[in-house]
């Protein structure tokens, strides 16, 4: 094998000229694939790692109360972050408070999205580093955010800043509703103003998150949505949905509460229509008399429970129930609308929209069990969405809960493969891309180490006759050709690398701020970003080798299969 080998490389060295010119494509071909390669890689880590992280995150965990987009709000923060506890493939999951409002600056005004974020030191160097490049704080520092003799310390992009006619230290006076419908005015005090290359993140005005929850109106042991970051988000994203999604499984709302100093449950009832005529059934009361009963603050009592509450039909009275997260009792004035004969739950049935609306504002400590075979009829903690895998049934879904207008909180898992499917179709093309490069550059080798062999072989043939008289083996003959490609494609490949790196370090020189483009999202810290990594350049050198030997193989096994006789008589 030694001796082939420096066969193989005296033979390279004696067709300078050919081999220089075969190389030098192989090396430009190598160039543009790692090139390439390491450009769609760059573009795929910041959609996933910088875009799609601060946007929607890899995987979302949403909340909206009473159908509202805009009302993203868990009144059980401890029972949400425990469905997210040791979900594997779960690096970090970041509560997301994001609202629209209406800001005023020094005589103008205008939309901002207020966002909260986590400020806190806790952060990591490298998770530090990648807010750093993804928001460059121009004026001011992300520190300033923190500070806590501030009102409402703000980051604000240029754009904003710049629209508002504010600078650092300058008042922003905001306008809007909060969680639970009541107008609201803040002031946000400017601490830092940031550049970002992402067109949709120029609206974005971060606040520390905790302040942005109170500003809100959220209570301490309630939270906003989730966004996940995930180790593996292109393989891990459904199977990590599909986890938490059967966590956050839902039991039966109840309270465990108190009429006129006597125990009983309170139940929601469903409000949909096969859920009313089923109930209604049930009760034996006609359609129409169930939901006069239900309307407002009407309640439905057996007889039995009536008689056990002391409540009598017409009657008003107070249910109370002692509170989970605060001390004292919550309570709810009804109204005795209709006692039935029949049997019931064992408890007072109310309609949803009322039920919720108490239970919410007063979470109780206990709950209540109901006769068994009502589960079905009566109202859930939350409603758990269907899980959903493409853009087209995300928004199906969210279509039929705007038109429904449930009453109680709707909980929904997602993956970025539904939320932002339009972002992710980028890399499907730049990955088009690459395999173009990758199809053009197969038929450069092909064709170059084709015509190449075919030439060298038609130019040694009589020296093939000569070693196989001499006693060389059929085997090694195509072996010195085969070693002959491999060595031209490696020292090609290493040329090639060294090219496309240095052709990467160049492209990555100059700056880029582009205003009001969306590709500008693109650019890390106003650069093209290239991610380079050992396993893509390696794949790329090894497609290219696998291509030259594969090629070489047939014109070296028919050089092999020729008679010493036949090329000895070979005549040029």
């Amino acid at each position: 094998m030694e001796l082939l080998i420096r066969l193989s490389l005296r033979n390279l060295l004696r067709q300078k000229r050919r081999n220089l010119l075969l190389g030098s494509a192989m090396a430009i071909g190598v160039a543009i694939l790692v090139t390439a390669g390491s450009f769609s890689a760059g573009i795929s880590d910041i959609m996933f790692n910088r875009i799609m992280r601060y946007v929607t995150g890899h995987v979302s965990v949403r909340f909206n109360e009473r159908g509202g987009v805009m009302r993203e709000i868990f009144r059980d923060g401890e029972r949400a972050r425990a469905a997210l506890q040791g979900v594997p493939g779960v690096e970090k999951a970041e509560e997301g408070v994001g609202y629209f409002m209406r800001a005023i600056g020094n005589g103008k005004s205008d939309n901002i999205i207020l966002v909260g974020a986590n400020m806190s030191a806790e952060l990591s160097d490298k998770e530090r580093r990648e807010i750093e490049e993804s928001f460059r704080v121009v004026e001011g520092s992300w520190e300033g955010a923190r500070d806590s003799k501030a009102e409402n310390p703000i980051i604000i992009s240029a754009e904003k800043a710049r629209y508002l006619n504010v600078t650092l230290g300058d008042t922003v006076r905001v306008r809007f509703r909060d969680m639970f419908g009541q107008d609201q005015a803040a002031r946000l005090t400017v601490a830092g103003v940031m550049r970002n290359d992402n067109i949709f993140m120029q609206p974005v005005v971060f606040l520390e998150r905790e302040r942005a929850k109170a500003l809100l109106g959220y209570r301490p042991w309630e939270t906003a949505s989730f966004s996940l970051t995930l180790s593996d988000p292109k393989r891990g994203a459904r199977a990590v949905a599909d986890a938490i999604h059967a966590r956050l499984k839902p039991g039966l709302a109840s309270m465990e509460a108190s009429v006129n100093g006597r125990k009983t449950a309170l139940f929601g009832v469903k409000s949909d229509a096969a859920s009313r005529e089923a109930l209604a059934a049930r009760l034996k009361l006609s359609p129409a008399v169930l939901e006069a009963a239900l309307r407002r603050d009407g309640a439905l009592l057996d007889a039995r429970t009536a008689r056990a509450l002391g409540v009598r039909q017409g009657e008003e009275f107070r249910a109370s129930w002692a509170r989970k997260f605060e001390p004292g009792l919550g309570e709810t004035r009804l109204k005795a609308a209709a006692i039935f004969s029949g049997e019931g739950p064992g408890g007072v049935l109310v309609n949803d929209g009322k039920f919720y609306a108490a239970y919410y504002r007063d979470l109780p400590a206990a709950g209540a069990a109901p006769a068994p075979g009502w589960e079905a009829l009566l109202a859930p903690e939350w409603t758990l969405l269907p899980r959903t895998y493409t853009t087209d049934d995300y928004k199906k879904k969210y279509q039929e809960i705007a038109r429904s207008r449930g009453k109680g909180t709707t909980a929904d898992v997602s993956t970025m493969y539904e939320t932002a499917s339009d972002i992710l179709k980028l890399e499907g093309v730049l990955n088009l891309i690459t395999l173009s490069a990758v199809l053009v550059l197969f038929f450069i080798i092909l064709l170059g180490v084709v015509n190449t062999l075919r030439m060298t072989i038609r130019e040694r043939t009589k020296e093939i006759g000569t070693v196989r008289a001499i006693g060389m083996r059929a085997e090694d003959v195509r072996n010195t050709f085969l070693l002959e490609t491999f060595f031209l494609t490696l020292f090609s490949s290493a040329a090639g690398v060294a090219l496309g790196f240095l052709a990467m370090s160049l492209i990555s020189v100059p700056e880029f701020h582009p205003q009001d483009n969306p590709l500008g999202m693109l650019l890390v810290n106003g650069r093209v970003y290239f991610l380079t990594t050992f396993w893509n350049t390696a794949g790329s050198v090894l497609l290219i080798m696998g291509i030259a030997l594969a090629t070489a193989w047939f014109p070296a096994r028919r050089a092999a299969a020729m008679s010493p006789a036949q090329a000895l008589r070979h005549y040029d």
